[in-house]
């Protein structure tokens, strides 16, 4: 990490990459130098995936909560590289269960090798994730991130469930986010806080903390699928809906439709699954005449806001300006 900052500064998200651009540089390197498969294609796929890059935001979050109590050590290189490996076999699954062709903007791994090849190289994520955490890690951190993989599954497991059942409630969305995404963020921070020193309720606050911010990131990207430029978001527009998928969207817009043609139309749709562009197009028109989309960007602030109260035992930290930056950084994202 570059130069400290004072506790109370406000920071902008660029300028906290800035600060940890050589501990994130130094996850990067891991990323890639921990990929050591003897099979040359599935260090091929393998390699790929870790090209693909994205926000690394949950490796910034590990470092960032690991150096809010002065922590000087390197392991939560190792960690960020952990937390990132199982994002990254959580996305391979889930664009082969979504028959997904992009990732990012790029052709996803199983449509460049195939389904079979995407799982395993998924697999092997996962595994090498834990491989590095028996050698390195306490148990602590290890349990806290074995958990944090059962409950995706499990939240994969609960969103399948509901696929085009227009009867999904606020409830279920928020439980399915929150074990599908929210709790590896929580995770990440959780186990750089621990790592760092934290005592156990500042370990607590911290995987409260990335819960609230994980929620908001979901709906944040639930509700791009309906309103962002396509060319940023790297996919069409209307993904979750063409797979049978609510989102909070979309879950607001059967709220405010009063019942009529129009709402019974966007029920059909929705049940009966794969809908066309003309389709998805009109469901779009839809959310925005009746600002369910706004109305989902205002709910994730709240959680982002919210997030933020979780942080008044790190208020003395130099390191508390980033998580709050963080946070920001959130709510204002457009990809």
């Amino acid at each position: 990490m570059s130069d400290s900052v004072e506790s109370n500064r406000k920071l902008s998200y660029q300028q906290v990459l800035a600060l940890f651009a050589s501990d994130l540089e130094a996850i990067e390197r891991s990323i890639f130098d921990s990929l050591d498969s003897r099979n040359e294609l599935l260090q091929e796929i393998m390699t790929y995936i870790a090209r693909s890059g994205g926000k690394r935001l949950r490796p910034l979050l590990v470092c960032i909560c690991a150096k809010l109590n002065g922590y000087e050590g390197q392991d939560h290189v190792a960690l960020g590289n952990v937390v990132e490996y199982l994002h990254a076999a959580t996305l391979l699954h889930d664009d082969v269960l979504d028959s997904a062709s992009l990732r990012r903007g790029a052709p996803s791994a199983n449509s460049k090798w195939g389904n079979h090849f995407a799982v395993l190289g998924g697999d092997y994520l996962y595994t090498s994730a834990f491989d590095i955490l028996l050698r390195r890690f306490p148990r602590d951190i290890i349990q806290v991130l074995c958990r944090a993989s059962l409950d995706m599954i499990e939240g994969e497991v609960l969103q399948r469930q509901w696929r085009g059942r227009t009867d999904i409630t606020e409830g279920t969305y928020f439980e399915i986010i929150s074990l599908k995404t929210a709790s590896l963020i929580a995770a990440g921070c959780r186990t750089g806080g621990i790592l760092g020193g934290a005592s156990s309720a500042q370990a607590r606050n911290l995987k409260e903390f990335g819960k609230s911010l994980g929620t908001a990131f979901q709906v944040i990207d639930d509700t791009l699928d309906y309103i962002a430029d396509p060319e940023k978001l790297g996919k069409i527009l209307g993904g979750d809906l063409r797979q049978g998928t609510i989102t909070l969207p979309l879950i607001y817009l059967l709220q405010d439709l009063p019942a009529g043609p129009e709402k019974t139309a966007v029920e059909e749709l929705v049940s009966q699954g794969d809908p066309g562009d003309e389709a998805v197009a009109l469901v779009i028109s839809l959310l925005e005449e009746h600002g369910s989309g706004t109305k989902a960007l205002a709910t994730a602030a709240k959680y982002a806001e919210a997030s933020k109260e979780n942080l008044a035992s790190f208020a003395g930290s130099a390191m508390h300006p980033a998580l709050i930056a963080a946070a920001d950084y959130i709510i204002h994202r457009s990809h």
